[in-house]
């Protein structure tokens, strides 16, 4: 399944105790359609306010005598307002959606103007102007294979941290990252201007992207040099970067599987965007 979900009202995309998430919804529409409590798995992880258009779900076929367009119809039905399907495949028995994943795509945009109550749930607004090519010098440096330790949160971005120790550590690879200025949906931009950082890699650590997000904004705002980020990456130490940008300017934008690559078209989107979950398996 191919997800999309308003993240405001959800304490994060994975199952809590006593807390309302994305899994849980799911696994709850599921469940009616069943008849029996069905696990649904998730490519990608995401916190408290983050929102997605192009999530992953996995989860057993309750109802192989249906068809694709019925199981939508009948989980959207049963799913709240904030959180919907945007597509059914069916794929092999060996498909895992996070296992499975080649690399995930996250969008983060920054809003530079005056309050717009149509956006306040979906950008970081901040003042003064931004300058986006001095965002994309910055952007550039993280292009390629580095340890992020820098840039993850939730305690594994300290030299002392377990991660340290885990297979790949605090190693990954980040294939597109980069900034561009676009048009608001909400009308004319007047004196703000609406920026769109892109972030594709090969895995994520925790809040990653949103502390790439405020390194970059700090850039954009010539408060710092994009010089900044390679002494960031040199340092491997989280306490060396600065602000986590909020969530709430986040979105999981799309998971790429095999022969799923992602691409550039002429106005800096993804392409391939229409390929099947089963041609991405293979």
């Amino acid at each position: 399944m191919i997800l999309a979900y308003d993240g405001s009202g959800f304490a994060g995309s994975q199952r809590q105790p006593g807390q309302r998430t994305v899994q849980a919804v799911l696994e709850d529409a599921f469940s009616t359609l069943a008849g029996r409590q069905t696990a649904v798995v998730l490519a990608g992880r995401t916190d408290e306010g983050v929102h997605a258009a192009g999530q992953v779900a996995g989860v057993a076929d309750v109802r192989p005598d249906w068809q694709a367009s019925r199981y939508e119809m009948a989980l959207n039905a049963l799913l709240p307002d904030d959180c919907a399907v945007e597509r059914i495949e069916r794929v092999e028995a060996t498909f895992h959606a996070r296992f499975d994943a080649r690399w995930r795509e996250y969008r983060y945009r920054i809003w530079s103007g005056p309050r717009q109550p149509l956006a306040r749930s979906v950008v970081w607004r901040r003042h003064g102007a931004i300058d986006v090519e001095a965002i994309n010098d910055g952007a550039s440096r993280l292009n390629g294979t580095h340890d992020v330790a820098s840039f993850a949160g939730g305690g594994e971005g300290v030299p002392w941290s377990d991660r340290q120790s885990a297979p790949r550590g605090t190693v990954r690879t980040i294939m597109i990252c980069n900034a561009r200025a676009i048009d608001p949906w909400w009308g004319p931009a007047g004196a703000g201007e609406l920026i769109e950082l892109r972030i594709v890699a090969d895995g994520f650590l925790p809040r990653m992207v949103r502390t790439i997000a405020g390194v970059l904004e700090e850039i954009g705002q010539r408060r710092r040099d994009p010089a900044w980020v390679d002494a960031l990456l040199a340092g491997r130490d989280r306490r060396m970067a600065g602000e986590t940008a909020p969530a709430h300017g986040l979105t999981l934008w799309r998971v790429g599987y095999a022969g799923d690559v992602p691409e550039i078209d002429a106005a800096g989107v993804s392409g391939n965007a229409g390929a099947s979950l089963e041609t991405r398996m293979k």
